[in-house]
């Protein structure tokens, strides 16, 4: 069947594009998945008309009810064969009501949550997808091999968070060795857990910059 979703993450996963949003109609999240879904979804398959599918883009997606690794990722629909359509724009205003307020923010403060934690947390109450509104602190360090890492700083319910951002836009327009503030939407996804230490990490997988701060 096909789903209306709002685009609200298109980041880096491996060489392709992890893409999420949330279902129009059910107001719940969406994250689109190819193949055994771990590596992403293909430029072939996401594009657009050539284009990639920005935020807050809505879009027609065909997608199954099931999906891989939804112990992990409750969200995950594997994608059907079938075009994806462009359908319009969602405004802010439409968006910001999926904003979380309070708690934790994907079970822990922590970038990270061991695979054996996430697993004592309740299966209905599992997510790996969330919305939050935040004035964050968006700076960039060098990692090994030199190569730049954008993370994103800020604190919600009374806790600090600092997540790596994996949202191209940001990387290409942040350079090396600095930092901004700005008021923003902040779409935090939780991968599949790595085989060396069996822990699932958090990424910022889109920003909407609203203000500078």
């Amino acid at each position: 069947m096909r789903r209306e979703l709002i685009i609200l993450a298109n980041s880096r996963k491996m060489k392709n594009r992890c893409i999420a949003g949330i279902d129009r109609h059910t107001g719940r999240w969406v994250r689109p998945v190819y193949g055994d879904g771990t590596q992403g979804v293909p430029k072939s398959i996401r594009q657009i008309d050539g284009a990639e599918p920005a935020l807050l883009d809505v879009i027609s997606v065909p997608l199954a009810e099931d999906g891989p690794h939804r112990d992990i990722q409750p969200e995950n629909r594997l994608i059907l064969p079938g075009d994806w359509y462009k359908l319009g724009e969602a405004t802010l205003g439409e968006v910001i009501q999926y904003c979380q307020t309070k708690g934790l923010l994907l079970h822990n403060t922590d970038r990270r949550i061991s695979l054996s934690e996430l697993r004592a947390v309740p299966r209905q109450s599992r997510a790996s997808l969330c919305l939050v509104f935040a004035h964050a602190c968006l700076f960039t360090e060098a990692t090994y091999e030199h190569k730049k890492r954008v993370s994103a700083r800020f604190r919600h319910d009374g806790n600090e968070y600092c997540i790596p951002v994996t949202d191209p836009c940001v990387e290409d327009t942040t350079p090396a060795y600095t930092e901004r503030s700005a008021y923003c939407l902040l779409t935090i996804s939780l991968g599949l857990p790595f085989d060396i230490d069996n822990c699932c990490y958090k990424f910022v997988a889109g920003v909407i910059e609203l203000e500078c701060g």
